[in-house]
């Protein structure tokens, strides 16, 4: 692994975990086996290091929404997307560390880029090919809609992190799109469960 790579694993891992204020450039360079000085030369700050994070993890799928583009449409992108995101939530360290670091943002001397607009953007359109398909209620603000089904994965995302360190955010989730389906006037849920 090249050591600029290796020194964002590391850093991703202590920000996941300790945030912001909990790691240091010198925790980055243990943990990654390099030096501080070698951490300062691939990162001027630390600053530097959690902006780099927040733009990749954001700027990948899922979040992206590149995943079944071609393949998958409608309601069942949005439902696929939904869990998507959440298994990299669950999973995936980098993410962790980028959306911690998105909650700590006023900590943070740069200006990260602001999360979850694509993939709202994203939702909406897809809900509306929802909804020109049949499969969800006509008349529906789609664009509303998307907003509120981020913020609502948000909100039971970060719950069950608080309370099991998201170990069930797989059920919580599905929970989650049973009852947002219904609110969306889908024809026959069952069927994208």
């Amino acid at each position: 692994m090249e050591t600029r790579e290796r020194i964002l694993a590391a850093a991703a891992i202590e920000l996941a975990d300790r945030g912001y204020a909990g790691t240091s450039i010198a925790l980055i360079a243990e943990k990654s086996a390099t030096g501080k000085g070698l951490v300062q030369y691939h990162f001027k700050a630390k600053s530097d290091i959690a902006l780099v994070i927040v733009r990749s993890a954001f700027s990948q799928a899922p979040f992206a929404n590149v995943l079944g583009v071609d393949t998958v449409h409608g309601l069942e992108a949005v439902v696929a997307s939904i869990r998507s995101v959440a298994g990299a939530f669950r999973d995936d360290v980098q993410v962790r560390a980028a959306v911690r670091l998105m909650r700590e943002y006023h900590l943070i001397p740069v200006t990260l880029p602001t999360p979850y607009v694509g993939w709202i953007a994203r939702i909406g359109a897809l809900l509306r090919e929802a909804e020109a398909a049949g499969d969800v209620r006509q008349g529906l603000d789609a664009d509303r809609e998307a907003w509120h089904l981020v913020g609502y994965f948000y909100g039971v995302q970060e719950i069950s992190n608080r309370l099991s360190a998201r170990e069930d955010l797989p059920e919580r989730i599905e929970e989650m799109l049973a009852r947002a389906l219904v609110t969306l006037g889908t024809v026959a849920p069952e069927r994208y469960l």
